[in-house]
């Protein structure tokens, strides 16, 4: 069809979808089979209560409204093209290869005529409208119900013991029950209710004046089952983690003798555990003991969120504050950490604060300015006398007793197997997506620690999968989702139930965006803008050698071996992409032989006549110097660059600088070593000079501008090669900005992963344009 559409669209003179549009509504159901399903007006003794027929959308008519046929006639209209119709048949021919009740009708040539049929035969119909609607089947159920008919399950409701009525204030080592009841539609089943489905006809039966579909042994077994299971629960209660677990479809080792999930079990919390865990986060019992001056400046959002970290984390749980970039994170620790202190929990031992090595002089300033009653040591050789750097690797634990609170690296945790063994009062990780890695040796390292409390901060608490979530919370509160294969088989048996781990995490875990109303009315608008760049000759010439030597690798049958030998391409595709010398090594890079660096050299000119700064990021650190001289030379005077190999103490001098009134108009830096903790809203447009093509990621770098402090609107550009992979993947993004998250989930690799070498080879081969 393909080509016929394109021909078809071309002698119109219109696009394709132009073209498809103008055949009216209606037109994409032409050819589709439909079965229709209704109850029978003409069953006089009961014995055959529903009719069915096949039948095929033949047409549309003027008024744009589908015309049926009965699937028998279209045998008639077919006869001459047999392979139409075998097109046609082909949904009904796979259905029944897996269907034996419609083998059996395909096979007797029933699916051809008109039927009435038993409600046996209908509840048979029933159980195969997943296979149906897959194979693009369209099943109707006429003036019966809208999808499938009610279904009696065993609900489990999972419960915490009210006290005067109230709900209980949770602990982490709260006991549970839980019971079990039948229900239909949502509604409880009282026993007799129960027991007259449960003695009467099984499948599909009329109820109450209704059809409901039951499983009589089915069910009565399931609610046996979890009737004895709720008994012992009743005896010595069920530990909270695993009761919370329970919650997503998962066992625990704690609750052996729980029956096995089952689809025909819902799994719900009971009003009292609702309560009491929407109100864990509003328990904080410091707001009161906030010293006048951090009073006075938090905001009440704020003020929300350092009780928000006291009530999680004094009854043993640990809090996840995943406010959005630039809406004061540090600030709500430092609250918290100053309450602990007034609160004599920090004496004679010092909280700790993990931060990547960039952000420690950040929280020496923040601390220093905002709690300068908290005694302040570093960790870190960099800021250590050579005596203290012999006790930080033998006996850090001393150091800890100096003061309130110590600022160490993810890297100083890994080589420091020392700290595991100090009690610590509270553990705070900063950019805790650092350890989304749970195999990896800093992940179990931080997981190591020996704290009371325990609090991560990070803007984007799932940047690729639900498994990084999985890390951040064995940290945490360790046991609450389970072991990770425990967690993985759970969101893999139930279909990815992210709302059930959404509902489960949400009371340790807060989270605020700019956009919300009342957080942040005076941040400015922030908009995105794509830059598209057209190539040069010559980067259309390296281009499209490039395609061309990957089309004969791109054919590898095994996905893992084909992602491990086209990921070298597409990196060589993005550097052509940013010049043709990057990819070819040669060293000088001519501004006027890359598409991208002269569209650069235009957007530098705006932003330099308007007199504004701009931020550039780049993951190539071989673009830094070509990408300076040519806005230099734009400017009129230099900027500033950072990339990984810049000395911890020279990066809060950069930013310094830059933040000055009068500081240098530019700002260039690698987005791995720069997307996080650095305040920059001095800058009022950000460059995107080259992809990472993960949302989270380049939201995150962009905020280093857009934060509270901003006076500025915003402009985001990411500059995008027309004709190119990068085009491509742009509009994958812009089409399903809702779906980017699961688009990209796992990565780029994933998603490469899973395409064939022809969608591998239509996602850089598109014909680069050239126009400089």
């Amino acid at each position: 069809m393909g080509p016929a559409l394109a021909q078809r669209a071309r002698l119109a003179g219109v696009a394709a979808e132009a073209w498809l549009a103008g055949l009216g509504e209606g037109w994409e159901q032409v050819g589709r089979l439909c079965f229709h399903l209704a109850e029978n007006g003409h069953d006089a003794d009961g014995s055959r209560p529903f009719a069915f027929l096949a039948t095929l959308v033949h047409q549309v008519s003027k008024d744009h409204q589908a015309k049926h046929v009965p699937l028998g006639m279209a045998l008639k209209l077919y006869e001459e093209d047999r392979e139409a119709l075998l097109a046609l048949l082909r949904p009904l021919r796979e259905v029944a290869e897996v269907s034996p009740f419609l083998r059996e009708l395909v096979d007797s040539q029933s699916v051809y005529r008109p039927q009435v049929w038993t409600a046996r035969q209908a509840y048979d119909f029933l159980q195969s409208v997943p296979l149906l609607e897959q194979a693009g089947v369209d099943v109707r159920m006429v003036n019966l119900w809208k999808s499938l008919p009610p279904k009696v399950e065993v609900e489990v409701r999972v419960e915490g013991e009210a006290v005067d009525g109230r709900a209980p204030s949770l602990n982490i080592h709260s006991l549970l029950t839980f019971s079990a009841a039948a229900v239909l539609g949502g509604r409880h089943l009282s026993e007799e209710e129960l027991e007259e489905l449960l003695s009467g006809d099984e499948g599909l039966v009329r109820f109450r004046g209704e059809w409901v579909r039951v499983d009589r042994e089915k069910v009565a077994q399931i609610l046996e089952q979890w009737r004895n299971a709720s008994r012992m629960a009743s005896v010595s209660g069920v530990p909270l983690l695993a009761g919370l677990r329970l919650l997503l479809g998962g066992r625990s080792k704690a609750l052996p003798w729980l029956p096995e999930p089952d689809e025909e079990v819902r799994l719900e919390a009971g009003d009292v555990l609702e309560q009491a865990l929407e109100a864990l986060g509003r328990s904080g019992r410091d707001a009161e003991s906030l010293p006048l001056g951090l009073d006075a400046v938090l905001r009440e959002y704020q003020k929300d969120g350092v009780r928000f970290l006291s009530g999680v984390t004094e009854v043993g749980f640990g809090a996840c504050l995943a406010d959005d970039m630039g809406l004061g994170k540090t600030l709500q620790v430092i609250a918290w950490l100053e309450s602990l202190r007034l609160r004599g929990v920090l004496d004679g031992a010092a909280s700790l604060i993990v931060a990547p090595a960039s952000l420690l002089g950040n929280w020496q300033d923040e601390l220093r300015r905002f709690a300068p009653e908290l005694d302040v040591a570093v960790l870190h050789p960099d800021y250590l006398d050579e005596k203290d750097c012999v006790l930080l690797r033998e006996n850090p634990g001393w150091l800890l007793q100096r003061g309130h609170v110590a600022l160490t690296t993810y890297g100083m945790v890994a080589r420091l197997e020392e700290l595991g063994r100090v009690e610590l009062p509270a553990v705070v990780l900063d950019e805790a997506q650092a350890v989304k890695n749970a195999d990896s040796r800093r992940s179990q390292a931080v997981r190591r620690l020996n704290a009371v409390r325990r609090v991560a901060l990070t803007g984007t608490p799932v940047e690729n999968s639900m498994q990084e979530l999985w890390s951040l919370f064995d940290f945490l509160t360790p046991g609450l989702l389970g072991s990770s294969k425990e967690f993985a088989a759970m969101l893999r048996e139930s279909g990815a139930r992210y709302e059930s781990v959404r509902r489960l995490v949400r009371p340790f875990m807060l989270r605020r965006l700019k956009s919300d109303e009342g957080i942040a009315p005076e941040l400015p608008t922030k908009t995105e803008t794509p830059c598209f760049c057209l190539l040069t000759p010559e980067q259309v010439r390296l281009y499209k050698r490039q395609v061309e030597e990957l089309q004969a690798v791109i054919q590898e049958p095994d996905p893992a071996v084909r992602l491990a030998l086209v990921l070298p391409y597409l990196s060589r595709l993005k550097q052509i992409c940013n010049h043709p010398a990057q990819y070819l090594g040669t060293g000088y890079m001519a501004p006027e032989e890359s598409g991208k660096m002269v569209r650069l050299r235009y957007l530098a000119r705006e932003v330099a006549e308007a007199g504004d700064c701009m931020l550039v990021f780049t993951q190539y650190r071989s673009m830094i110097e070509p990408l300076h001289d040519l806005l230099e030379s734009v400017f009129g005077r230099p900027g500033l660059a950072l990339h990984g190999g810049t000395p911890l103490e020279m990066r809060k001098e950069l930013v310094d600088r830059f933040q000055s009134p009068g500081g240098p108009p530019f700002f260039i830096l690698s987005l791995k070593a720069a997307g996080t903790g650095l305040n920059l809203t001095r800058a009022s447009h950000v460059v995107h000079f080259d992809r990472w093509w993960n949302p989270a990621v380049e939201n995150q770098a962009s905020d280093r501008a857009y934060r509270i402090g901003q006076v500025k609107p915003v402009w985001v550009h990411p500059f995008v090669c027309r004709g190119t992979i990068e085009e491509n993947i742009h509009r994958m993004l812009e089409g399903k900005r809702a779906m980017a998250d699961a688009l990209l989930s796992g990565g780029l690799e994933k998603l490469l992963l899973a395409m064939s070498p022809d969608e591998l080879l239509d996602l850089v081969k598109a014909g680069p344009a050239t126009g400089v």
